[in-house]
């Protein structure tokens, strides 16, 4: 679907006669590429357990996945989450995997108590018309744009509250407010299936300061980053004020080479308008994007940091959590209440 401004059911948000305060830029993939899948594959473990066979058996199972990220936080309860974000461009080439013998051998293996920690999958598959990303430079390539074909750019819709939904293309026919509630589906003692319910909006929001240097290396370090683990930690800790199920703020990492200096808040949330509200209005967020206006502008096009999103808006489906031995508040168990 072509995210045009004619055969529009509903309206841009996008003001008259805007001019973005800064360039942005859009992925672009192959038209016949339908959707993606995500599958977010992790352990709930102390600091200091050990997880290296764990996280060296996930990086040898996901090495034909299009795309793997793997990337470690702290969450609400104290804990570390060490993940890999595996995307596939082939739904089908993914549900293969995920029913593998080996995946299914690796499953069966880390859910034994004896290891220590708990272990998590959240699978996703997202149609295109369903989903957006964003750039603030023609040459970064996060998430699952690692795999794009080209990119368009600078764009006009972005940079004013709204535009995150203009550029999802079936926002022009789709208001998607209709939800329901996370639904456990299976539950049998330590483990947990969760079904995620229609709309859930899921944003992996990053930060590349891999080539900032001097002061603009500072200013990310000093002005920007503070504020904006400020605002991911309020959402960790207290997001059900605004309808966050969850959100996890990650630093990326090579496994066995070390952390990359790539963070990214992951966080899934109700619905759109629930991050939209979010966005436009608590003191957490604005003071972010007030602080990044008050340092990009002045850099143009040679602002060194790269920013960069990827949002979701879920389809109705099989789009799940499976939790063993993990807290009640890991991903979507947050969002329901278990007996």
């Amino acid at each position: 679907m072509a995210n045009n401004t004619t055969n529009r059911k509903l309206p841009l948000k996008m003001p008259p006669d805007w001019e973005p305060p800064v360039p942005a830029w859009s992925s672009v993939f192959a038209e016949n590429q339908q959707d993606v899948s995500m599958c977010i594959i992790g352990c709930q473990h102390k600091s200091d357990a050990y997880i290296s066979e764990f996280v060296g058996a996930l990086n040898g199972l996901a090495k034909n996945a299009d795309v793997c990220d793997f990337a470690t936080c702290e969450d609400k309860d104290g804990l570390s989450q060490t993940i890999a974000i595996i995307y596939w461009m082939d739904a089908q080439a993914c549900a293969d995997w995920l029913h593998s013998d080996v995946v299914t051998l690796f499953w069966e293996l880390y859910s034994d108590d004896k290891w220590g920690f708990g272990i998590f999958r959240e699978v996703f598959n997202v149609p295109f018309e369903r989903l957006e990303t964003l750039f603030s430079g023609p040459v970064h390539n996060h998430g699952f744009s690692q795999i794009r074909k080209d990119i368009e750019g600078p764009i006009e819709r972005h940079g004013y509250w709204g535009g995150m939904r203009d550029r999802i293309p079936l926002s022009a026919e789709n208001p998607f407010e209709a939800h329901q509630t996370l639904e456990v589906i299976e539950q049998q003692g330590n483990r947990v299936v969760v079904r995620a319910h229609e709309n859930l909006c899921i944003i992996r929001s990053g930060q590349d300061w891999s080539h900032t240097t001097g002061t603009q290396r500072e200013e990310y370090l000093n002005q920007i980053e503070p504020v904006l683990k400020a605002g991911m930690n309020f959402l960790r800790d207290e997001g059900d004020e605004v309808n966050c199920y969850s959100c996890r703020y990650m630093t990326q990492f090579m496994p066995f080479k070390g952390k990359q200096e790539c963070t990214f808040g992951l966080a899934f949330f109700r619905t759109m308008s629930d991050l939209e509200a979010w966005s436009e209005s608590h003191p957490t967020h604005v003071a972010i994007f007030n602080t990044f206006l008050e340092i990009a502008p002045k850099y143009g096009p040679d602002l060194q940091l790269q920013l960069w999103h990827e949002v979701s808006v879920l389809p109705a489906g099989s789009q799940y959590g499976e939790y063993i031995n993990c807290t009640e508040g890991t991903g979507l168990l947050a969002g329901v209440k278990l007996s």
